[in-house]
């Protein structure tokens, strides 16, 4: 072949190429629809959560579900919402459009800018996997007609495309605003234990106590949630489940309180399972004697309910209790109320507006205190806003003296009835004062020199008498009791030495902590100029086109350092801040794990760190007597030690802390672990002796600093803390993903200590 028969023949290939070219496009099959609503959304109460989510997502602030015909042929179920409804345009681009983005580029409603709860574009499979047919009716508030959407999921089969398959869209004449759903031809059957199932899933959507008619639609109401069950063609629907037959039934106490347009104070509690109820008592909380207390000088017009909650599985029904405690973590405390509008963030999880963790953590009550231990509201009438005003950023009220006195009120008014029904309980109110130590020195000396005059005596009486046995009986009966006084007397000598060492040793530590709070002091304030002056550092490097990489390099690391300097100290300024007190008492090992991780997490993850906790969200984890600083001494500690043995790895590094409850034997548990190298076996029981470290010495040369890094002192304190309180410390074996496991045990609070 020659080279212009070559030629033509890669000219004729090349035309027939592009003859073959052509542009085409993805089709779907119909069947995409079943495939999608069965693989999507594989359980029916998973797909009904959804739809219900959307109605949410639209702004409804209430939600009917209905069962007609359950469990026979011809059942239906309808999601009936009064939300903002959909148009023409919201059915066709939306609702039929798969994989709409309409939630990505509106992420928040319309109405009441709520975060969007619906997983993008899966209501319409949810609809497909609860039934064969749906009918959906929409209305948009002011607009001149309504909707109606059939769609015949059967008809959407394998073989047929699914631009191929129409559903029915008409006009109706104009309804109520909102969107109702109707599912016929169920896939499945419906247990009331489903029902319920499903209820408890759109809980957290609800708003879980009453309030006044809403006034301003910019301002969310909440969102209610009821399921009905018809229970046949010829019975009233009965509510299966809601918010005061699955909780607020089942709590035990009901707390009251009001304030009258005089000022007046009074409260009452009007449900106790545990003893009498209290009718209205006056009450003022500057006045100790309530019989005739003053009236307030600036609140007027308030009223409060509040469930009061002994969470104890004894107490409640196994199911209601795990329901309870679940709820209460999330919307445990005292909301307010102002004119009918939610104010944040008090109620808010973790808002202390009333002060009663703090009173709780101190442990001066017995009662059950804490936020979590209260599901209530305080409303509050002021129209024209001279009593209350808020915050410009609408976030929280300022305080006035009405505010002042109303959260004084609250919390006396929380106190005085929780006091009283753990009374009624038979429990004791307040912790004992600690009794003075007896001289018991002294009396031991004076009975030791009493049995050896008495023994002295006998033996005179013994040497003079014909009959000498009697008085050595009393001889040998006093050598024995002075021989037993003698060894009480060296015991407490030897005590008192013990005693004397520790007294040692702590005035050394309160010193150093005293030296540490000095440091955190005066180098906290000069963080801040400190930080400005490396911020203009680098403002003139960019202003001036500074081009000296390692000039900034350095400038970056201190500014690093700085940061993690910061927020070091300001763990220990409150730290320090916090336990100023120097009684012991209880303390809260889940308030001091979840406290730690606020202080330090920021300080972490400058050093690539991810710290985790686990705590029971309900349960204070209390100690016996101690103080506050030991638990935050000893989480510094273990955080300090990981990060060391971390940076000798190249793991991941993580950090978990888990705090919970050895009921058998009466302990809290606190287990810290991390990714770092680990500890040998047989360093295990070393680790914790006075001086014994895994660092290498520092060369020579190094600087003081970091031969005083690592002198092994640091888990023997941990070890003489857990001992002092009566618990114990080890190293156990770390949970899977992790190499290190400390694990602190303590002796839980007693009730009758």
């Amino acid at each position: 072949m020659n080279t212009s028969e070559a030629q033509g023949g890669a000219e004729k290939l090349a035309n027939l190429s592009m003859a073959m070219t052509e542009n085409v496009t993805f089709h779907a099959d119909a069947a995409i629809i079943n495939r999608l609503g069965r693989e999507l959304v594989a359980k029916q109460e998973t797909a009904l959560v959804e739809l219900v989510k959307n109605a949410y997502d639209a702004d409804a602030t209430s939600v009917i579900v209905s069962f007609d015909g359950r469990g026979g042929p011809g059942a239906v179920l309808s999601i009936q919402d009064n939300g903002i409804g959909m148009s023409r345009d919201d059915i066709v681009n939306g609702f039929l459009r798969l994989a709409s983005d309409l939630k990505v580029l509106e992420p928040k409603s319309p109405l009441y800018k709520r975060t969007r709860a619906g997983r993008k574009g899966i209501g319409r499979f949810s609809a497909q996997r609860l039934g064969n047919r749906l009918v959906l009716t929409t209305q948009v508030e002011g607009q001149p007609s309504s909707w109606q959407l059939i769609a015949d999921w059967s008809q959407f089969t394998s073989g047929k495309r699914l631009d191929d398959i129409s559903v029915i869209l008409k006009e109706l004449p104009a309804t109520a605003p909102g969107t109702t759903l109707r599912i016929e031809g169920l896939h499945d059957d419906w247990t009331p234990g489903q029902i319920r199932s499903c209820w408890r899933s759109v809980l957290a959507l609800q708003q879980p106590f009453p309030v006044k008619p809403v006034m301003d639609s910019a301002i969310d109401p909440g969102f209610s949630v009821e399921f009905r069950d018809g229970g046949g063609l010829f019975q009233d629907e009965t509510v299966v489940a809601n918010m005061q037959t699955e909780i607020l039934d089942h709590l035990p106490v009901i707390i009251e309180m009001r304030v009258d347009h005089e000022g007046k104070a009074s409260w009452r509690i009007t449900k106790n399972a545990f003893g009498e109820l209290r009718s209205w008592r006056p009450i003022h909380h500057d006045a100790r004697d309530n019989s005739d207390p003053p009236a307030y000088s600036s609140l007027r017009d308030v009223a409060m309910k509040a469930y009061h909650v002994i969470l104890e599985p004894s107490l409640l029904p196994s199911v209601v209790f795990t329901r309870v405690r679940d709820i209460l973590s999330r919307e445990g405390g005292i909301r307010l109320y102002r004119n009918g509008f939610r104010v944040t963030p008090y109620g808010e999880r973790d808002d202390d507006w009333l002060g009663l963790d703090e009173i709780y953590s101190r442990r001066n009550y017995l009662a059950n205190l804490a936020n979590r231990h209260f599901f209530g509201v305080v409303e509050v009438s002021d129209p024209e806003g001279v009593s209350f005003e808020e915050h410009t950023s609408r976030e929280g009220l300022i305080e006035t003296p009405a505010f002042r006195e109303l959260r004084d009120l609250t919390s006396s008014v929380l106190i005085t009835a929780a006091t009283e029904i753990h009374a009624d309980r038979g429990r004791k109110t307040k912790t004992n004062a600690p009794s003075p130590r007896p001289e018991v020195t002294t009396a031991l000396s004076e009975a030791r020199a009493a049995m050896r005059a008495a023994r002295e005596a006998a033996e005179v009486i013994a040497n003079s008498s014909p009959d000498p046995a009697p008085a050595m009986l009393l001889v040998e009966s006093a050598a024995a009791a002075e021989k037993i006084f003698e060894q009480q007397e060296i015991i407490i000598a030897t005590e008192q030495r013990r005693v004397a060492d520790e007294i040692a040793m702590m005035r050394l530590l309160s010193s150093l902590g005293m030296t540490t709070a000095e440091f955190s002091h005066e180098t906290g304030m000069a963080f801040e100029a400190f930080r400005l002056d490396l911020e203009r550092v680098f403002d003139v490097a960019i202003a001036t086109k500074r081009e000296d990489d390692k000039f900034l390099a350095l400038a970056s690391r201190a500014r690093e350092a700085l940061v993690r300097l910061d927020t070091l100290t300001g763990y220990l300024n409150a730290t320090v801040a916090s336990r100023a007190l120097r009684e012991i008492h209880p303390v809260s090992l889940s308030k001091a794990v979840e406290d730690f991780a606020r202080g330090i997490r920021a300080h972490a993850e400058t050093q690539s760190t991810t710290i985790e906790i686990e705590t029971p969200p309900l349960d204070p984890l209390y100690t016996v007597p101690m103080h506050e600083a030991e638990l935050a001494s000893v989480l510094l500690n273990f955080h300090t030690n990981a990060l060391k043995a971390m940076k000798r790895t190249s793991n991941k590094r993580k950090i978990l802390v888990t705090a919970d409850r050895d009921a058998e034997d009466k302990q809290v548990r606190l287990r810290f672990c991390d990714t770092g190298d680990g500890i040998p076996t047989e360093m295990r029981e070393r680790i914790f002796d006075a001086f014994v470290t895994r660092q290498s010495a520092p060369t020579s040369s190094a600087s003081d600093n970091e031969h005083a890094q690592g002198t092994g002192l640091g888990l023997w304190i941990v070890e003489q803390i857990a001992a002092n309180a009566g618990g114990s410390v080890a190293v156990v074996d770390p949970p899977k993903g992790y190499s290190t496991c400390f694990e602190l045990l303590l002796p839980e609070e007693s009730d009758n200590a």
